[in-house]
């Protein structure tokens, strides 16, 4: 080269163009190694909350098994409860059909039923009417039914009266 304008130079075993190449390399390899160390971390953040919701799931799912098992116990008192409560009004109206029943003359003073027995106490101020309407009543609505009368001072009649109703 003798007919260079410019002085030579050392040649280098590496140009410009292979540390651009390496540089680009070793840029990609840490972008890479990045992903890769965060995709890690991430999928092992999101496989323990997957483990989580799965423990929180099987909870839920025993809770919600406790909830049906008290809903339906809570169904079985609601229909028990509205039986009982169909039977008392029931009752009650008997009761009060037994008292409209009870004819003017007649003053109750006791009226108990226990083991399908009736019996009732009271006074009356005619014998014969007590039979006619009210004893007629209660034997009609009962197998058998007995009445003892005793007499008072003022006329009037005590009563004491038991009914029983056979179981058939």
């Amino acid at each position: 080269m003798k007919h260079s304008f410019i002085a030579p130079r050392r040649k280098k075993i590496i140009g410009a163009e292979l540390k651009w190449l390496f540089a680009a390399f070793l840029l990609l390899l840490l972008v890479m190694s990045g992903s890769f160390i965060f995709l890690h971390y991430a999928i092992e953040r999101y496989e323990q909350e997957l483990t989580t919701l799965e423990v929180r799931k099987q909870k839920l799912d025993g809770e919600k098994k406790m909830v049906i098992a008290e809903i339906a116990r809570l169904q079985k008192l609601d229909k028990l409860r509205e039986k009982i409560s169909t039977k008392n009004r029931l009752q009650k109206e008997n009761v009060k059909n037994f008292f409209d029943l009870v004819p003017g003359g007649v003053t109750l003073e006791l009226a108990e039923f226990r083991d399908n027995t009736l019996r009732l106490k009271g006074f009356t101020q005619n014998k014969e009417q007590f039979n006619t309407s009210f004893q007629l009543l209660l034997a009609s609505r009962f197998s058998r039914s007995t009445t003892t009368f005793t007499k008072l001072k003022d006329g009037s009649y005590r009563f004491n009266n038991i009914s029983i109703m056979e179981e058939e």
